[in-house]
Order: C-alpha cells, then sequence, then structure tokens
C-alpha cells in the first residue's frame, strides 16, 4: 500500500474534522482501468469519503456516461487534455461529488501515433470552484505506465486536498454559538428537514436547534425543542451535555460553536413541528449519514454518544 492513499485519508479526516463534513471523491478512468479507484478502497473507511468510480474504456461510454461530447473526441481525440477536462467534469456531475480525478492515455504497447506516443496521459481534476488537466509522459511496459499513472493521479488528487485544508486558515470568519438537540426514544433518534423559510442550510437535515441567545445552553435547548416540535420541558430528560465543537463553513464564512444535546422523549406522539421544518423522521444513529445534513451533524451527535 502507497503512502498516497494513506495521506488522503489523514488529509480528508483533518478537513472533516474542521469543517464537520467529509470531501467526497470520486474517479473517471480510461486507460488505468480503474486502479485508482482500488487504490483509494483499499484504505479502510475510505467509504467515509470515496462515493465511486467509472471505468470509460470505450468512446461510447465516454460519451454515453462520463458525458464527454462526441465532437471533442472528434476533434482532439480520446487522449487530449480537452477529453480528460470534459471526463472529470461530467464524472463530478454522475457520481455527485465535491471532487473527481479522471484518466485517460497510451499504455501501450500499441495505440501510439507520431504525436501521441507511448505512456502519454492527460488528468483531469474538477471540483465546485475549478477544472485543471495536466500532460504526462511515462516510461516502462503496459503494467509499468498504467501503475505510474495510477500514482500521478492519486499525487493529484493529494496536493488538491491539502490546498483545501490549507485554504481554511486563510478565512477570516464569523464565529456563532448554537445549539443542537437530539431527542431519543427507542434507539432512534429525531431529524427534521429545514424548511425554505430558515435563513441557512435549506432542505437540510438537522437535530433541533438554534442560536444561543443565553449564557445557559441547557435553558437554549429546551427553548427551542419546545419552539420547534412542542414538548415541554416534562416531556424530555436530559440524558447527555456534550463538549462544544467547531464547525467550519467557509462557503459562509463562518465559525459554529456547536453545544450539543441528547434527550429522551417520554411521548413522541405529542411531538408537532414548527415552520422551520416541513418533515421529521425517527432513524437510527448509524443511518445519519445517509441524509444530507446541516454541516457538522454527524460529529455533533458524535459528542453525545457513548
Amino acid at each position: 500500500m502507497s503512502k498516497v492513499e494513506s495521506d488522503i485519508a489523514l488529509i480528508i479526516r483533518e478537513y472533516q474534522a474542521k469543517t464537520g463534513r467529509f470531501l467526497t471523491i470520486g474517479s473517471i478512468e480510461s486507460a488505468t482501468g480503474g486502479r485508482v479507484a482500488d487504490k483509494i478502497t483499499n484504505i479502510a473507511g475510505s467509504s467515509d469519503y470515496f462515493l465511486g468510480s467509472l471505468v470509460s474504456y470505450s468512446n461510447l461510454i465516454k460519451m454515453n456516461v462520463a458525458g464527454v461530447k462526441e465532437s471533442t473526441l472528434n476533434t482532439h481525440g480520446a487522449v487530449s487534455s480537452e477529453t480528460a477536462h470534459e471526463m472529470a467534469e461530467g464524472g463530478r456531475k454522475l457520481l455527485n461529488v465535491d471532487i473527481c480525478v479522471s484518466t485517460t492515455g497510451i499504455a501501450g504497447p500499441g495505440g501510439a501515433t507520431p504525436v501521441k506516443p507511448v505512456g502519454l496521459f492527460y488528468m483531469g481534476l474538477a471540483s465546485q470552484n475549478n477544472t485543471t488537466c495536466r500532460k504526462f509522459i511515462f516510461s516502462g511496459n503496459r503494467e509499468q505506465i498504467k501503475e505510474k499513472a495510477a500514482r500521478q493521479a492519486l499525487k493529484i488528487l493529494k496536493d488538491y486536498l491539502q490546498q483545501c485544508v490549507d485554504q481554511l486558515s486563510d478565512i477570516k470568519l464569523e464565529e456563532k454559538h448554537v445549539v443542537t438537540c437530539f431527542l431519543e426514544h427507542d434507539h432512534q433518534i429525531l431529524i427534521l428537514r429545514r424548511s425554505k423559510k430558515v435563513g441557512t442550510y435549506r432542505r437540510a437535515w438537522a437535530g433541533v436547534s438554534g442560536y444561543l441567545e443565553t449564557d445557559e445552553p441547557l435553558e437554549q435547548a429546551y427553548t427551542e425543542i419546545r419552539e420547534e416540535t412542542g414538548l415541554f420541558k416534562s416531556s424530555v430528560k436530559l440524558i447527555k451535555q456534550g463538549n462544544p465543537i467547531e464547525v467550519i463553513d467557509k462557503s459562509i464564512n463562518r465559525k459554529w460553536i456547536v453545544h450539543s444535546f441528547l434527550f429522551h422523549v417520554t411521548d413522541p406522539d405529542r411531538l408537532r413541528i414548527d415552520w422551520e421544518h416541513t418533515e421529521f423522521k425517527w432513524i437510527k444513529p448509524d443511518e445519519l449519514t445517509r441524509y444530507k445534513t446541516v454541516p457538522g451533524l454527524k460529529k455533533a451527535l458524535d459528542a453525545v454518544m457513548d
């Protein structure tokens, strides 16, 4: 196992520790034949951030699945910066990931032309803000070239992820304190879907939450529970108050200081949501990652779960 796969995992987890969310990644591969995805998934726990891959080996798959334009292939060829660029962008949309890396090249021993030698590769990387592409020429036999190309793609991904982490320290953040309450009943927790009327994270799933407006986080927690669920203090029992955690959301230049709580609900049938939410669900705690949540919700839950 190469160190670069481990480094990718560590960097993504460092980002998650600082922001409360994982950067999700995927790959669209041609000549590397899935090796990039294979190496990433050699790391235990990679399912937290690696969502999937497509091996678009044929031009037909490049066009019909990966999103490469037919005109691009006709004009520039499958092994070109333009194709790698469109593969990365199309793959990011297809896989619904934050970052997608693409590879296309000539592994040999055949397939070369006077202007495109054996070992020529183009690699793209697409993110929300930008798409880049780089050219490489690798030496060796087919097996060696494919291996070198896959490792180079991982290095490109690692370097970009490190930039994402480094940029977090350069942001001037507004600090806001909030409470997040998890209500428990019958080994399930309550999550609520935020409405379009709230100020941030519309349509995302959350716990009972609100800005901390007093010096007493626990009292604020009871207030939010009453306002958002209709349950009074007598209907819930505090199980645990977690230590405050930091969640950084650079998209709104905000540092959330989250005070999390876990309460047991004695009579869940009395629950009534207000205008801040459109629906609610009772789920098992380990099912939380299946939902699109507000930043740091899993981290806040971990702070109150034994």
